[in-house]
């Protein structure tokens, strides 16, 4: 989908109409999933994250600006929300430790999208984690990206690119 449908889109979800938010959200799911998880590293919290992500998207769609990127827009709420809860276990984790099952929960998936995701996300760290999702499956340019996390251009296409030869190279020895 356009990035001008998109916003059309969100433009009639702003204006009432709730029948659209069902191409919203199918459009914009697995940027949101995969950010969140990239973040928190549970699959199960993900999910749960991701469903907040929408509820809090719709309680302040009036604040969305259409000039900009609507999945920039969406991808920082989700951002938000995971940072926060990847804060509230880290202090949960301080006061009572757990195995390394809590830190990185179950990810457990039978969807080959999944597994080749969960795959990468053990081989990269958590910056090129999150460049290569929002990339790849969120569809999002360098320079958006950069906007987003608050990061130099040049560092994010970078980044990128480390990432993608650590893949490939790992991919190749296999």
């Amino acid at each position: 989908m356009a990035a001008r449908d998109l916003k059309d889109l969100v433009k009639q979800l702003q204006n009432g109409n709730m029948s659209v938010f069902d191409d919203i959200y199918y459009e914009t799911k697995n940027i949101v999933f995969y950010t969140i998880l990239s973040i928190i590293k549970d699959y199960s919290a993900s999910e749960d994250l991701m469903q907040e992500t929408y509820l809090k998207a719709l309680e302040k769609i009036h604040t969305y600006k259409p000039k900009g990127s609507f999945k920039s827009w969406i991808v920082t709420v989700a951002r938000n929300l995971a940072l926060n809860e990847y804060k509230k276990r880290k202090r949960e984790l301080m006061i009572d430790p757990q195995t390394d099952e809590y830190i990185f929960g179950s990810t457990q998936s039978n969807s080959e999208q999944q597994l080749i995701i969960e795959e990468m996300l053990k081989k990269l760290k958590d910056k090129e984690q999150e460049i290569v999702i929002l990339h790849v499956i969120g569809d999002m340019k360098h320079k958006e990206i950069a906007k987003l996390l608050n990061m130099p251009l040049g560092t994010v296409t970078w980044t990128y690119s480390e990432a993608m030869k650590k893949l490939k190279s790992d991919y190749e020895s296999r």
